[in-house]
């Protein structure tokens, strides 16, 4: 699920125990929007700095926590926002808050994407009521999740697995972008009704990625029954091209997912005679690529295979 992320700390901004911080580290397209000051906050400088970060094309999804929640509603003249997350949104016109915390306060209008409020049932910074209202007044989902404090660090969440699926389904109704990570390896070489194709720059193993066109998608689990029968339909005609193609001993097939979250499937063809054998590729060596730019033919690697152009259009 490779839709960008910014991530939106509050007041004092979050340290690295709190779940922004380790969704950070969960995925390197969780990315931290940095303010120049977390202690003083500036609604005009925070704003800046964070439409200055949207100012691309690519769809984004927004994480707020707290102050950062309620920075949300004042970005909506930014196009590329897919989505949003708030998180334990406060109370700004309490009268104990500093004048600076105060002025991001803005009477709630509907948000011009998806966005789900997600609050505590004990937060000492906004009741459930004040939260419930703000949702509606955005026109968002509303998610109360019991007494769990101001959902911060406090509140001893760790990832966070429940906010984590909240996330992944903002991120699934954004447009899909393949992570730019697959691409940084590899060569665009097919595209069927539900995957592309890439081939992996790797001169010792026949190397391929399957990558299923699908927002918010990590595992098999987030596909539907069809997609899933069509990536398992996929999959088993490129094995079987690898084997009578490049006269492998053996196909590893595997959808790891730890660097790179968004869903894709490797195949990888093994020989007896192969440098890793009969251990794993991953961690074996540095990468050879090719000594100069791949170029694939159909005659090179036999891809007119019925098998695979069936089901894989745009071979090169």
């Amino acid at each position: 699920m490779s839709v960008r992320v910014l991530s939106l700390p509050g007041w004092n901004g979050s340290g690295p125990e709190h779940w922004q911080s380790l969704w950070e580290r969960l995925d390197a397209r969780v990315i931290r929007v940095e303010q120049a000051s977390w202690t003083e906050p500036s609604l005009e400088a925070w704003r800046t700095t964070v439409l200055t970060a949207l100012a691309t094309a690519e769809p984004t999804v927004l994480v707020g926590h707290s102050l950062g929640a309620a920075l949300i509603p004042h970005l909506v003249e930014a196009k590329n926002i897919a989505g949003a997350l708030l998180v334990a949104p406060p109370e700004l016109s309490r009268g104990d808050l500093p004048k600076f915390i105060r002025e991001f306060e803005r009477e709630p209008a509907a948000l011009p994407f998806p966005a789900t409020v997600i609050a505590s049932s004990d937060d000492p910074y906004a009741s459930v009521e004040h939260s419930e209202r703000f949702a509606k007044g955005l026109g968002a989902r509303f998610e109360n999740l019991g007494p769990k404090g101001h959902l911060n660090a406090e509140s001893k969440l760790g990832t966070w697995p429940e906010g984590w699926e909240l996330l992944r389904r903002l991120r699934a109704q954004a447009p899909f972008v393949m992570d730019p990570r697959l691409a940084l390896d590899a060569v665009h070489i097919g595209r069927s009704e539900l995957s592309d194709l890439l081939l992996f720059d790797e001169v010792r193993w026949p190397w391929f990625v399957l990558v299923p066109r699908r927002s918010g998608a990590e595992d098999q689990a987030h596909l539907t029954e069809g997609d899933r029968a069509q990536l398992n339909e996929e999959s088993a005609a490129l094995c079987a091209v690898l084997r009578d193609r490049f006269q492998t001993d053996k196909v590893n097939v595997g959808a790891l997912g730890n660097v790179v979250r968004q869903l894709h499937v490797h195949h990888i063809g093994r020989t007896l005679a192969d440098p890793a054998w009969p251990g794993p590729v991953w961690g074996h060596s540095q990468r050879q690529a090719a000594t100069r730019p791949v170029h694939l033919g159909r005659s090179s690697l036999a891809f007119s295979d019925s098998r695979l152009s069936s089901r894989f259009d745009r071979l090169l």
